[in-house]
């Protein structure tokens, strides 16, 4: 009896390791203490409490690994972005594990756009797709491609951003992905063709139409489209209407980390709009909205955090007050030390 006692001690305690993964879904929804078993590109499954449970992939907002950690601990350490390479190749080659290998592939990745690498970092994305076809991460992919070539902020960027949407919608609609990534699809098509100067009252439009679309099951790009729909009317003479919308985000639940930086970029230049010599506060208050996208949104895209850094540089200047050259000083060197390829640091350097 002793032994089946061990035994079964020991298989609880197994259980309770594997089961450490954590799946944040696109409504807000957290599910923690699972053990994930597989993730493609139209469904996730984990287990929990003895049952299996599967979730639409476009229902899938990240997924934490337990094992993550343990597995690419040297290459996270030291920020190795050609180690982590070569360890999802491993996993994917020599383990046979398709969750950590695309999940490695997926980090090396954005460790590469992060260090300004973005040809190795589109390579590492490629690799992926071709080794891992049916991948769960691969909406993740576009993703990333999408913002880095936006953030360039120029012609050559916002072209190839429109190809991306248009490749993402051909993709998601001809193999029957899930519905939501053509919604995603058209939300990037949309934003693309607003960068190369389209038509505002049409995208404003294209905007509503996505936010009702997702309203309920993909409450993450919802709030994104909002904050777009957001910037194009404070760009075009309807600011309160816009701070009504960027105030609503802010206050939800769930909302992820771009969305909510974007929300407090836009609060931030609302509140810089209204300063003048005789109302210096608020050029205080824009500061704030924007330290907080540095301070609350860590994780948010690093075009959003090198914008926000900078307009802090600004808005501290036109505040003056106690310890201004301080704050802009920091903001300064956090841009150039971590964002010095972005049209923000080359803007902060021509001052």
């Amino acid at each position: 009896m002793k032994t089946l006692a061990a035994i079964s001690t020991l298989l609880l305690c197994v259980v309770a390791q594997a089961q450490g993964d954590t799946v944040s879904l696109t409504s807000g929804t957290v599910v923690d203490g699972c053990s994930v078993q597989s993730f493609n590109i139209r469904e996730l499954k984990y287990s929990k409490g003895g049952s299996v449970e599967q979730i639409s992939t476009d229902q899938v907002a990240k997924v934490d690994l337990k094992k993550f950690k343990d597995v690419y601990r040297r290459s996270l350490a030291n920020k190795d972005a050609d180690l982590m390479l070569t360890e999802a190749r491993n996993q994917f080659s020599k383990s046979k594990d398709l969750l950590m290998a695309q999940m490695g592939y997926l980090e090396c990745a954005r460790l590469f756009y992060s260090q300004g690498n973005d040809g190795n970092g589109g390579g590492v994305l490629e690799e992926l797709s071709k080794n891992i076809p049916d991948a769960g991460v691969l909406p993740d992919g576009y993703r990333m491609k999408f913002e880095n070539y936006l953030s360039q902020g120029d012609a050559a960027g916002v072209g190839n951003a429109k190809l991306l949407a248009q490749k993402y919608s051909t993709e998601s609609t001809t193999n029957a992905w899930p519905s939501g990534f053509s919604v995603e699809a058209d939300f990037f098509a949309a934003m693309a063709e607003a960068a190369g100067g389209g038509d505002a009252k049409a995208f404003q439009a294209k905007m509503r139409d996505i936010v009702a679309k997702a309203q309920g099951g993909m409450s993450i790009l919802a709030a994104r489209a909002n904050v777009q729909l957001a910037n194009s009317l404070r760009m075009t003479g309807g600011a309160d209407q816009a701070a009504e919308i960027y105030q609503s985000i802010l206050d939800g639940k769930g909302n992820d980390e771009n969305a909510l930086a974007g929300a407090h970029l836009g609060a931030g230049y609302i509140a810089m709009s209204k300063g003048d010599a005789a109302s210096r506060d608020h050029f205080r208050e824009a500061l704030m909205c924007f330290l907080r996208v540095r301070l609350e949104t860590r994780n948010c895209w690093p075009s959003l955090q090198a914008e926000a850094l900078y307009n802090a540089i600004l808005a501290a200047d036109k505040w003056g007050g106690q310890d201004f050259r301080l704050v802009q000083g920091r903001c300064r060197y956090l841009l150039n030390a971590n964002f010095a390829q972005t049209e923000w640091a080359q803007r902060a350097r021509g001052q």
